[in-house]
């Protein structure tokens, strides 16, 4: 429905803007007849040029402008009730702005006599109406994204019925200890315990953990983890948002309707400028009535006109927009404009480490012992769909293997089986010891030890009955993990690495990264990685979280910038502020540069909008600027806020972005 709603609302105002534009142009072509002499020959024609204008701008002011004089009007009534005039909102002066230029240009084709200044009010709103789509359209991209939030847990489950029969039923319909079957290769739908059978599930999206890990009966499992090898049933203690990862999700959509918006540099100065130029008009008012008071209404109205905050109120937004609209063809999206102006402000970095600073998968890290038992294993484990037999295999490539027969796989422990004229073990050390007679070589024990030192996942490997290899298997680390650290560490801020991950994989990290220990923890829950953020947060510093898994999502959230990095799950991704799409870890370095772009860009936006405005409203009060004038430079300096936004530097030049 929401989502709907999103939709529709684009739509209308889509419209709207197509109308406004229409209007606006023809009444520039009847416009650019005055300006050409049309005016100076006087009589019917000027006269029915001017009459044309009025029915083009009516309509456009009527139509077109509507949302401005809504929000005039509600924001004045609130002001009122308040007894507060700083609540009146920054579209009051911007529908006076609008009504006084429509009023006088009316009047003026009305009695035949005076400047009419249509072109410039229609061109305004069409401006005005464009920038407001822009930020329509980035919400509703957002909101679609929350729409796709609970897509990981499945919404139907496998249910078991009395004498053993399947049936297939919705999340909702699930009861506690009703009893699930979860074929090979599925999304556990359930918490619950294992009530049959034995198989590796891949915890990664919920806990962090690179490794798979072994469940047989009696054993907990989790929804959300994907089951690799066998069949299971378990039997239900908790379904839907009851689940450990439906609380997850729940906390994310929680925190996101309680996350305040942060107030950008021109928020903060819309309320004293508002006063300041209803202040400045009935000074202006009472100084003219004295001094003339003919010229009274006539520099009134051009203080009015001149001084409208379109190019303030349009300098903020417009630079976000073309900044993220680049920054996403880059590969970097930025789903909330207060995050680029926070992630100047960051001064320390949280990282996760599987999928973040590592590549996301098993790979073959190490291989101690003989080299041609390396063919005869990847033959063996090429018959396996298990996340190690396939990072051996991408290992050795592509070249042919000899015959396998006997093929015969062990959960939990291993494969065995005849390569050519070979009987062939791989798996557990401690299952590979129990094949053989033969005591493990002291070199292969001595890889042992310092695999489990370095977190690395053991295999050894038997030919005939003989030790052949031991092999170590772990998440490699980014080749660019090392040079973004060092580089953040450089502009001064600190890097800290959580990680639900064996705490000696996570400490072999922080050891190749160059990070103090104090700063690098591992077996770290989704719970205590958003409380570890808090703590951060508790003593002044300004978080940026960087992550890609459901056990990420709520340190994603509850930092002041979560960036979801390219793999990750549509969970963290929603969670995030920042997506970064393109593959790798050289993005948030192109991130933080951009984020400093358009922040200095939107400060000199700010800077030249209010220069323009203290000078017109300076020149208005003084009587040296006519209401024509003053027509002609209000959407002027909008449309010079556009071009310079336009221009900007920002995101121009990412790094490895394709273009």
């Amino acid at each position: 429905v929401e989502a709907g709603q999103r939709t529709e609302a684009e739509r209308r105002l889509l419209i709207r803007l197509g109308v406004a534009w229409a209007l606006a142009g023809n009444v520039m072509l009847v416009a650019f007849a005055l300006y050409s002499g049309l005016d100076a020959v006087g009589g019917a024609l000027e006269t029915a040029a001017r009459w044309a204008s009025l029915v083009l701008a009516a309509p456009a002011v009527a139509y077109g402008g509507a949302p401005f004089f809504q929000r005039a009007w509600a924001s004045i009534r609130t002001a009122v009730a308040a007894h507060d005039p700083r609540r009146l909102h920054m579209d009051t002066p911007i529908a006076l702005g609008i009504a006084v230029g429509f009023g006088h240009s009316a009047w003026a084709t009305v009695v035949g006599r005076g400047e009419v200044w249509f072109d410039s009010i229609t061109v305004l709103i069409a401006a005005l109406l464009t920038a407001r789509y822009l930020q329509l359209r980035s919400r509703r991209l957002a909101g679609e994204a929350a729409d796709r939030l609970l897509t990981l847990v499945p919404t139907t489950a496998r249910r078991i019925g009395e004498g053993g029969s399947v049936e297939i039923v919705r999340q909702d319909e699930l009861r506690r200890d009703d009893v699930v079957e979860v074929p090979a290769g599925e999304v556990l739908p359930v918490d619950g315990l294992v009530v049959h059978g034995a198989s590796r599930l891949d915890n990664a999206v919920l806990t962090g953990e690179a490794r798979p890990v072994t469940v047989v009966e009696g054993g907990r499992v989790s929804a959300g983890a994907t089951n690799l090898s066998a069949p299971l049933r378990v039997r239900t203690e908790a379904a839907g948002e009851a689940t450990r990862v439906g609380r997850l999700l729940a906390w994310v959509r929680e925190t996101d309707g309680q996350r305040a918006p942060v107030v950008l540099l021109a928020d903060r100065i819309g309320g004293a400028f508002l006063l300041s130029v209803f202040a400045l008009a009935m000074f202006t008012a009472v100084l003219w009535a004295i001094l003339d008071p003919s010229q009274a209404a006539q520099h009134t109205a051009a203080l009015l006109v001149i001084t409208c905050p379109c190019a303030l109120g349009m300098a903020t937004p417009l630079a976000l927009a073309i900044a993220a609209g680049r920054a996403a063809r880059s590969g970097l999206f930025i789903k909330s404009d207060g995050a680029t102006q926070r992630l100047t402000d960051v001064d320390t970095v949280v990282l996760d480490k599987t999928g973040t600073l590592t590549e996301g998968r098993m790979a073959l890290v190490e291989w101690v012992g003989d080299d041609t038992a390396l063919d005869l294993a990847t033959a063996l484990e090429a018959q396996s769909n298990h996340p190690i037999a396939a990072a051996l295999v991408r290992a050795r490539g592509d070249e042919q293997q000899p015959e396998v027969y006997g093929f015969e796989a062990v959960a939990g422990q291993g494969v065995h089986g005849l390569v050519g004229h070979h009987h062939v073990v791989v798996g557990r050390p401690a299952w590979c010891g129990a094949k053989t007679s033969q005591p493990l070589p002291t070199d292969f024990q001595t890889a042992l030890d310092r695999f489990a030192q370095e977190g690395s996942t053991p295999v050894g490997v038997l030919v005939d009955g003989a030790w052949k290899a031991m092999a170590a298997f772990g998440d490699r680390l980014r080749d660019e993990a090392g040079p973004l650290v060092h580089a953040l560490e450089r502009e001064g801020k600190t890097v800290h690495l959580l990680s639900g991950d064996h705490p000696a994989a996570v400490a072999a990290v922080a050891s190749h990264l160059g990070l103090a220990p104090d700063r690098a923890h591992g077996g770290v829950s989704p719970e205590a990685k958003r409380a570890a953020v808090g703590q951060l947060q508790a003593e002044g510093h300004v978080v940026l979280m960087v992550g890609d898994g459901v056990n990420d999502a709520a340190a994603l959230r509850a930092a002041d910038v979560g960036v979801a990095v390219g793999g990750g799950t549509t969970v963290s991704l929603v969670a995030a502020d920042v997506f970064l799409t393109r593959p790798g870890l050289t993005p948030l370095a192109d991130l933080f540069q951009g984020a400093r772009s358009v922040m200095r860009t939107i400060r000199r936006l700010l800077g030249l909008s209010l220069a323009y405005n203290l000078i017109g409203a300076g020149a208005a009060v003084a009587g040296l600027v006519t209401p024509l004038v003053a027509a002609v430079a209000m959407p002027a300096s909008s449309l010079l806020v556009v071009g310079l936004a336009i221009l900007q530097p920002s995101f121009r030049r990412a790094r490895g972005a394709t273009p």
